[in-house]
């Protein structure tokens, strides 16, 4: 029972962000494009709270950065961003781009997409290192526990299904398998989280970059 009261009250704070985010900031023109500034802002704030109030079990899957890991986010982050910029310069006279501004902003190949992104997606990590913290069960198998917080992630993933403009539908399909990757990478290395969290932001990107590499306006209706 006391497990169940923690992660009720995790899912509290997720939905609670989410809806701060998304019934007031985007209504007062404040998203991950317009005044990106204040989204990162936003975002890391929420990152404060989250790794003051819950350092405990933070630290329980999260060692000390080390150079080396600093170079590889470092590497990464700037290999992801070469590609989102030189695939908008590629696409710059596609028949989409008329249309870009009805598009979700994780298909808008913006830079200011990729800078609030980060922070959105470390904020996820957090929470998601917490709740794998209180929802893993030493009385049943990992894999077990990695499929029961597969289906945690698909649960607090189901609103997205119904905000319109976004690309809810594909999020919502493949969080069940993220939450998966996500608890198998955040237990099983102690770099798991920045594992995590490299999939996690090379996904939104490789996303971006393959719809507009691939996709036509009669695929719109997936984010509409």
């Amino acid at each position: 029972m006391n497990t169940f009261k923690k992660i009720f009250g995790l899912s509290f704070i997720w939905f609670g962000v989410w809806a701060f985010f998304i019934f007031y900031m985007q209504p007062h023109g404040i998203d991950y494009i317009h005044n990106y500034l204040s989204t990162c802002i936003y975002f890391l704030l929420v990152i404060v709270y989250l790794t003051t109030a819950f350092k405990d079990e933070i630290g329980a899957y999260v060692d000390k950065f080390s150079p080396t890991d600093l170079l590889i986010m470092a590497l990464f982050s700037l290999g992801v961003s070469l590609i989102y910029y030189f695939t908008a310069l590629f696409t710059q006279h596609s028949p989409l781009v008329p249309l870009s501004g009805h598009l979700p902003s994780a298909l808008a190949l913006d830079y200011r997409f990729l800078l609030t992104k980060s922070f959105e997606i470390m904020f996820q990590q957090c929470f998601f290192m917490i709740s794998i913290y209180y929802l893993f069960n030493n009385n049943v198998s990992k894999t077990t526990d990695m499929l029961l917080f597969g289906f945690y992630t698909l649960l607090i993933h189901v609103p997205i299904v119904f905000i319109p403009n976004s690309a809810g539908k594909i999020l919502f399909s493949v969080s069940f398998f993220a939450g998966v990757i996500f608890s198998y990478c955040i237990t099983k290395s102690k770099k798991g989280f920045m594992w995590s969290y490299m999939i996690h932001y090379g996904f939104y990107v490789l996303l971006a970059v393959t719809f507009w590499l691939y996709c036509t306006p009669k695929y719109l209706y997936l984010f509409r």
